[in-house]
């Protein structure tokens, strides 16, 4: 999985922009306190299970506490922040192996299913916007750091919601999407996303499902991509 950055200081740096926040609407400001926020963890800025003080997090970013609060909500959704009533909200732990294997027990459970779905009810228009997440993928940069391949792992989780979408169905779209906070922890510890080589040919693989437009086909495609990311994040 790499080699693990070195810690910095318990909160994130000032992004650039933060002195405009508080001319944006509440939304935005959020969002920003967000973004800023799942950097810091992503990129190991407080180590897995230290403690997030509401109030210095809005101090260092320069906002009030409510959009950090807020924020801090939205992340505990991902898992990648938990709250206790005693103890407030912490940076979740690390995935274990156990539960790597759990959350990708969930996505072989669903995904290919949908990939399947997907297929069957495909045309040439939702083809093309597959080879378009693609490219996307293959061109987006993999690192060093969460801030170098934040751009790859959105472009990576995209093509999957489209295969979601694909099935037309929006509660599978709810269901996938509460999955991506977990997805993306299996990243915490990385400086470069290791196996995109490996993830780009096998979307390709279930695109050729698709352009057969071959269900099965598609449901075994995307089995063999999801076992070989639990294979490759948890060699041992």
């Amino acid at each position: 999985m790499g080699t693990p950055p070195p810690a910095s200081a318990a909160a994130p740096a000032r992004p650039a922009g933060a002195d405009e926040w508080t001319g944006e609407g509440h939304r935005g400001v959020t969002d920003a306190v967000h973004d800023a926020l799942l950097e810091l963890l992503m990129s190991r800025g407080v180590e897995p299970g230290s403690a997030l003080r509401t109030q210095g997090l809005a101090d260092r970013l320069g906002v009030s506490a409510t959009p950090v609060r807020e924020a801090l909500a939205r992340l505990e959704g991902t898992g990648l922040v938990v709250r206790s009533a005693r103890r407030g909200y912490r940076a979740a732990p690390l995935l274990s192996a156990h539960e790597l294997v759990q959350l990708v027990d969930v996505r072989l459970l669903v995904e290919p299913g949908n990939a399947e779905r997907a297929c069957a009810r495909a045309d040439d228009t939702f083809v093309a916007r597959l080879h378009v997440a693609v490219e996307r993928q293959r061109h987006a940069p993999t690192g060093p750091g969460y801030s170098g391949f934040k751009d790859y792992l959105a472009a990576d989780w995209a093509f999957h919601e489209l295969v979601a979408e694909g099935t037309g169905n929006p509660f599978i779209v709810r269901t996938l999407d509460s999955f991506r906070g977990f997805v993306q922890r299996l990243h915490q510890v990385e400086q470069h996303v290791p196996d995109a080589a490996e993830s780009v040919a096998e979307h390709e693989a279930i695109v050729r499902a698709f352009e057969e437009r071959d269900p099965a086909a598609a449901a075994a495609a995307m089995r063999v991509h999801l076992e070989g990311v639990l294979a490759r994040a948890a060699p041992d």
